[in-house]
């Protein structure tokens, strides 16, 4: 039986259940930082108890992956569970469905376009937005130099910080809502369906599916 056959990530012996996954070492420093980070992400009071409750369990899980990797994907399900639970009940707050009909309330990709729709959620209402658009702009720069770069006769080519005018046409041509409203079914389904997608990222996710849980609820 070759690597890729034999079973990954079996049941911790019992004598090993607190010592760390030594892939999460790589991404974080030390389990008071990876704590830290969650301890920052917070959903505001007025949001509703039972979806504050179920981010909680995805912060919890998050923190756990410090000993056992694979609980990343997990939280980021249960944060994708908690962020349709609040646009669920903002909706349907606004819009009552007659509980003798067979209506039922929509999914998260209908949620997510609605919400957009309706000014609940917004790019100015999400954190590293000038961040992401200089990274947007570099990249720009560096795709177009390479375009004209002479490989050949300078094998290594530098790269050129943007300008702040580069900087601020990325910005305005910058939409995360909209890629989020597009791609946030997709990514729960992929996890809740099945999937062996792994990766260490599920507090940026946290961080982001908090800032639009508390957009929903301003």
């Amino acid at each position: 039986m070759t690597d890729k056959e034999a079973l990954q990530d079996p049941l911790k012996p019992l004598d090993q259940i607190c010592e760390p996954d030594e892939r999460q070492a790589s991404f974080v420093a030390t389990l008071d930082d990876n704590h830290q980070e969650l301890k920052n992400i917070t959903l505001n009071e007025v949001v509703p108890l039972d979806v504050r409750q179920l981010f909680e369990t995805a912060k919890n899980l998050s923190l756990y992956s410090w000993f056992f990797y694979r609980f990343h994907q997990v939280a980021e399900l249960i944060s994708f569970s908690a962020l349709e639970m609040a646009l669920r009940k903002r909706y349907l707050a606004e819009n009552p469905i007659n509980p003798q009909s067979n209506q039922r309330p929509p999914a998260l990709f209908q949620l997510m376009q609605y919400a957009k729709k309706e000014g609940w959620i917004t790019n100015e209402g999400l954190s590293g937005l000038y961040e992401l658009a200089r990274h947007n702009a570099e990249h720009k720069k560096m795709v177009e130099k390479m375009k004209i770069h002479d490989f050949e006769k300078e094998p290594s080519m530098p790269i050129d910080e943007p300008t702040e005018e580069e900087i601020t046409e990325a910005l305005a041509n910058l939409d995360r809502i909209q890629a989020i409203a597009e791609n946030a079914h997709k990514i729960r389904n992929n996890l809740a369906h099945g999937s062996n997608m792994l990766h260490p990222n599920s507090i940026s996710t946290l961080r982001t599916n908090a800032e639009l849980i508390n957009q929903i609820y301003l």
